[in-house]
């Protein structure tokens, strides 16, 4: 499996979004703390240098959560027709060490995270949880429910398992 990441924070360092990797460079002035422009994660310099670690993780944070959540809400519209489901409210969070929750409401939670990860296994993530909301559990019926939607499933399973230790600031 593999090993956490840590992180400097300085020009050059490389991010991930969407499975794809984004190098950082540390600009003077800009008009929000962090911006993905020109192939590059853009974050203020007085950021790092003022703040700590920590800012620089939030600004992270925020980003994924705001560039994340329409993207999510619509593979889970997509999706949701697909599994036969209706899900509730769709929101980005911190999850601590789970990937995603799925509420007896049919909301439905996804760990910022998982907006590091390639598209294909946020959309595994995604059906993981609408099945939920036909099985409680990870019985034979729920894994043949995910089965029907994304057949190549334990693939993308397999990828989160090896390389999700790496999806982290």
């Amino acid at each position: 499996n593999a090993t956490r990441v840590t992180r400097e924070w300085v020009s050059g360092e490389s991010f991930l979004y969407l499975g794809s990797s984004y190098r950082l460079e540390l600009v003077a002035e800009q008009d929000e703390p962090l911006k993905l422009k020109d192939g590059r994660f853009c974050l203020l310099r007085s950021v790092v240098e003022n703040g700590s670690n920590e800012s620089a993780h939030l600004a992270f944070e925020a980003f994924y959560k705001k560039k994340g959540l329409p993207r999510i809400k619509k593979r889970v519209a997509h999706f949701a027709a697909r599994v036969g489901v209706s899900a509730g409210e769709v929101q980005i969070k911190e999850l601590g060490y789970r990937w995603a929750s799925c509420l007896k409401s049919g909301d439905l939670h996804f760990h910022w995270k998982c907006l590091m990860a390639p598209l294909t296994v946020i959309d595994y993530i995604i059906v993981h949880e609408l099945c939920h909301l036909h099985h409680r559990d990870h019985s034979d019926a729920f894994w043949n429910e995910v089965d029907k939607v994304l057949p190549d499933y334990r693939d993308r399973k397999d990828w989160l398992r090896v390389r999700g230790a790496k999806l982290d600031l």
